[in-house]
């Protein structure tokens, strides 16, 4: 029996104890074989040309040791770099999932069964129109989730009154923000879209001076004089943007004739009072304004909205679903609409933490939905476009207290569709 067949019973364990211990003589004889030419070689092969017979078999004896060593070690690493890719794919795809799930995750579809509409497009869609007169999310959002509870989201934001759209790009990271610059983090989008409502925003309290009420009714009046004064002088194909405060608030029965009596005019938003008039909703947060907008084609059309049994006309074209004397259904429809979008946020609490600019925010929806619960949905004004020739025909007709122009422009962006 020769030495290959040995090892091989050797290795195989079915080797005598005489084999074993021929074969682990040899195998000690071929390791020191090993270590003296691993030194002695280099040197050697410089300066001789020939080398004993014996020296050839035992390198060739120790070639095949070598072999069989390095076919071991090559299954080794092979076998360390495959547990290396399953613990990191185990890692990245079960832990992520697992630290995902302890933060905002604008990726999940929990309202509909198409994932180009998941949670994140109904959380932007409510937020733009409660919070932005005049705005809407446009089309579809896109969100990505990069592990370990870091998306890239993005989100098209449309400006109704220069027909504009822009597509705005947020990274979030554990329920931060790592990346929002403007769109609806823009100092515009979230503070100038409010001038002409200050006297809701800051209103002057019931139990201020006669002075300072007087002060107040002049800079009120002021203020109209100057903004009829300067419609009169536009071109009439001028196109404006206007915010209405009303001499009194206007039921949704009342807001639905004030619609459909001027359609030149078109009101994009509606603001609803959500505390009693000249109050604040607490004394140690700031007030926030919140509205809807009544429009049915603003906003993308599609069959796709959340449960429709707790977020009833969430999408306010659904309305058309059903057939009914529009001067019975819309004024019930609108109502339906602000209470559903109103509902939604306050159960996102955690898109709300993220995106809102002051904290508080869910506490103010809740104490919103509260009082329109109890005293109904009213408007106290509104945001408005038309052209100057418009507004000159129909502003005396409009029972209003105060005007305020926000933009002008030379004439309507799109003359034949909205």
């Amino acid at each position: 029996m020769n030495f290959k067949e040995l090892l091989k019973r050797y290795k195989e364990g079915t080797a005598t104890a005489e084999e074993k211990a021929i074969v682990e003589k040899e195998l000690e004889k071929y390791a020191s074989i090993e270590d003296y030419y691993a030194e002695q070689l280099p040197d050697d092969f410089l300066e001789k040309d020939e080398y004993p017979e014996e020296t050839i078999e035992n390198a060739d004896e120790t070639k095949d040791i070598k072999k069989l060593v390095n076919r071991r070690l090559a299954k080794v690493v092979m076998i360390s770099v495959f547990i290396v890719i399953l613990l990191y794919v185990g890692i990245f795809y079960g832990v992520s999932a697992v630290v995902d799930q302890f933060y905002y995750d604008p990726t999940a579809v929990t309202q509909s069964e198409r994932e180009e509409y998941p949670d994140f497009f109904y959380d932007m869609t409510a937020y733009v129109d409660l919070n932005m007169p005049g705005y809407v999310v446009s089309s579809y959002t896109f969100q990505e989730s990069q592990g370990f509870g870091t998306y890239e989201v993005s989100y098209p934001l449309k400006n109704l009154f220069t027909s504009d759209t822009q597509r705005y790009f947020i990274d979030m990271r554990r329920g931060e923000l790592t990346y929002a610059f403007d769109g609806i983090f823009g100092d515009g989008n979230r503070f100038d879209v409010w001038k002409g409502f200050e006297d809701i925003l800051r209103p002057t309290p019931e139990d201020a001076s006669d002075e300072a009420k007087e002060m107040d009714e002049w800079s009120t009046q002021r203020q109209n004089e100057i903004t009829q004064d300067y419609i009169n002088e536009l071109n009439d194909l001028t196109y404006i943007s206007m915010s209405i405060l009303f001499e009194d608030d206007l039921k949704m029965s009342e807001f639905y004739s004030l619609v459909n009596g001027y359609p030149e005019l078109d009101i994009v938003w509606a603001g609803v009072r959500t505390t009693e008039p000249k109050t604040r909703w607490s004394d140690n947060h700031p007030m926030h304004l919140i509205g809807f907008n009544p429009n049915t084609d603003d906003e993308p059309i599609s069959n796709m909205s959340p449960d429709t049994e707790q977020y009833p006309l969430f999408m306010l074209h659904d309305v058309w679903e059903e057939f009914h004397d529009p001067e019975i259904m819309f004024p019930d429809a609108y109502e339906t609409h602000f209470k559903s979008r109103l509902s939604w946020l306050i159960d996102r609490e955690e898109f709300v933490e993220i995106i809102d600019y002051t904290p508080h925010k869910t506490e103010f929806y809740k104490n919103s939905l509260k009082y329109v619960e109890e005293h109904g949905v009213e408007t106290y004004g509104v945001r408005v476009y038309g052209t100057a020739e418009a507004f000159s025909e129909y502003i005396d007709e409009i029972p209003y207290e105060s005007l305020y122009v926000n933009e002008v422009s030379s004439a309507k962006p799109n003359i034949y569709f909205d």
